[in-house]
C-alpha cells in the first residue's frame, strides 16, 4: 500500500468513522442485562475487539470504495463538475478565470503541452468564442501532465492532501448518518444516550463542515503544484 492509499483513502476512512466505532461499543455493552455479570464481562472484553474489527472493516476496498464514490458525487462533482471543466486545475489556466495563473505562465505551459503532447490551447480570443472548447483542452491536457508528474514528491504530498480532505467528506457522510440511526434507536428503545448521541452528531457535522470549508483551497494547492511541477519538468514518470 502506497502513501497515497494510506493518506488519502484509508486514513480519511478510519477518522470519519471514530465517532461512530465509540458509539457502537457503548451501545453493545448497554443491550447486556445487569443480572448476567459473568456474560457482561466476557461481552464488554469482546466489546474492545470490536473497534478494531471495524477499523479493519474500513479498510476494506468496497467500504473505502463508498466514501470516495460519496465524496465525488455529493461534493466533488458539485463543485467542479464530473467532467472536470470547473476544477482548478482548468481554472488556473482559463484567460476568462478570477484564478488564473499569469500570462507568462499560461503561454508557457500551453505551449509546453503542444510541444509535449500535440494539444493545443486556445488563445483568449478563440476562448472568448468558444469557452467549452477551451475547458475541454485544458482537461485532456491536465490528463496527460499528471501523468508525467506523478513521481514527484512535493505533487504527491499535495495530492495526498487533498485525497484525505475529499475522501473524509464521504467518511463523514456515512458517519452522520450512522449517528442519526443510533438516535431514532435510541428514541424507539428509550435508551439513555440522548445527550451524547447529540454531542457526537453535532462533533462530526462540525468536523465535516472544517473539512469542507478547506477543501476548496486544498484543491488550488494541488492544481498550483503540479503546474509548477510540470513547469520545472522534475522527476517525470514517462511511458
Amino acid at each position: 500500500m502506497n502513501k497515497y492509499e494510506k493518506e488519502a483513502r484509508v486514513y480519511p476512512a478510519i477518522v470519519g468513522m471514530i465517532i461512530p466505532i465509540i458509539l457502537t461499543t457503548l451501545y453493545v455493552a448497554s443491550f447486556i442485562p445487569d443480572t448476567l455479570d459473568v456474560w457482561k464481562s466476557i461481552i464488554a472484553k469482546i466489546g474492545l475487539f470490536i473497534p478494531v474489527a471495524l477499523i479493519y472493516g474500513a479498510l476494506a476496498y468496497w467500504v473505502r470504495q463508498l466514501f470516495i464514490d460519496a465524496s465525488k458525487q455529493l461534493f466533488q462533482f458539485r463543485l467542479f463538475k464530473e467532467d472536470e471543466t470547473e476544477m482548478p486545475t482548468t481554472k488556473l489556466l482559463l484567460w476568462s478565470s478570477a484564478e488564473r495563473k499569469s500570462e507568462a505562465d499560461i503561454k508557457q505551459i500551453a505551449a509546453k503541452v503542444e510541444a509535449d503532447f500535440g494539444i493545443r490551447l486556445l488563445s483568449k480570443d478563440e476562448e472568448i468564442a468558444n469557452p467549452s472548447e477551451a475547458k475541454r483542452a485544458i482537461v485532456d491536457a491536465v490528463g496527460k501532465i499528471r501523468e508525467v508528474t506523478r513521481k514527484n514528491e512535493n505533487l504527491q504530498q499535495y495530492n495526498r492532501k487533498y485525497g484525505f480532505c475529499r475522501n473524509y467528506l464521504g467518511a463523514c457522510v456515512y458517519a452522520i448518518g450512522a449517528i442519526i440511526f443510533a438516535l431514532v434507536v435510541n428514541f424507539i428503545l428509550e435508551m439513555p444516550y440522548t445527550k451524547i448521541l447529540m454531542v457526537a452528531l453535532v462533533a462530526q457535522v462540525l468536523f465535516g463542515i472544517i473539512n469542507y470549508v478547506s477543501y476548496k483551497s486544498k484543491a488550488y494547492d494541488y492544481a498550483r503544484a503540479m503546474y509548477n511541477a510540470y513547469i520545472t519538468g522534475a522527476e517525470y514518470e514517462r511511458e
